[in-house]
């Protein structure tokens, strides 16, 4: 780092130098960081490179997990969750406790740590709903069960009145970046009844993938009824998405 001296005060980049103001002063500095080149071959940033490698597969896992169900993301996530999705399959791969560092996968990994992931850290389904349900997914077939509940019990967001289920239901293969998934929703229920019969959810046109993780996930969507008429709560800082099974 050094002053700018000149009557002439510079800021930007000329060549390796950079000019700049801090703390009311200018100064300048030379051009920072290591050479690309040199991360790609130089023995000494292996690790380096191995870390960029799996991480890689971490982000295009959480990408593939995304683009299956994009509608469906626009109503149930927050901000950050495709960064917390992308820390929760580098966990994942961290977990493969056969391939050779750099090699790491998805595939090769823990996949059940995906389940509990919750889209929208604003609206946990965890914390919204407490009622007991329970999810299967064989055979291109996917079914959740959701035990009787009372749904003024629901936290609920200002202005709804109703609620409503939804499941994703998919096989994945993170290493060969191939889906299959679909969806369905449930019917809309009013936040005032003191008492919901169980309901069943089925998704059953899932093509299987041939070595494929399933995952089946479970949300909860608010409506506002104005004039008798239903209209979804579009913001997506209320609804909820999770994560319920991987097998």
């Amino acid at each position: 780092m050094a002053r700018q001296e000149s009557f002439l005060k510079l800021k930007g980049r000329v060549g390796d130098l950079t000019f700049y103001k801090s703390g009311g002063k200018y100064l300048a500095r030379t051009k920072g960081g290591i050479d690309g080149d040199r991360i790609k071959n130089d023995p000494r940033f292996a690790r380096t490179r191995e870390n960029g490698q799996e991480f890689l597969r971490a982000v295009k896992a959480g990408k593939l997990l995304r683009d299956a169900f994009r509608e469906q993301l626009t109503l149930t996530s927050d901000r950050g969750m495709s960064g917390r999705l992308s820390s929760a399959f580098s966990k994942i791969v961290k977990s493969d406790e056969v391939s050779a560092r750099g090699e790491r996968n998805v595939m090769a990994g823990d996949v059940a740590l995906l389940t509990g992931f919750e889209f929208n850290a604003n609206s946990n389904l965890k914390n919204i709903f407490t009622e007991g349900y329970g999810a299967s997914l064989a055979e291109g077939v996917a079914e959740v069960l959701i035990d009787a509940f009372n749904p003024s019990s629901i936290r609920k967001p200002e202005g709804a009145t109703h609620g409503q289920f939804v499941i994703v239901a998919g096989f994945f293969d993170f290493n060969g970046l191939e889906s299959a998934a679909a969806t369905v929703e449930g019917e809309p229920f009013s936040l005032d009844e003191s008492e919901h019969l169980e309901e069943t959810l089925t998704v059953g046109s899932v093509e299987p993938i041939e070595g494929g993780i399933g995952v089946v996930m479970l949300g909860l969507l608010f409506w506002q009824e104005v004039n008798g008429e239903l209209y979804k709560l579009n913001n997506g800082s209320t609804n909820a998405l999770r994560v319920i099974a991987v097998e």
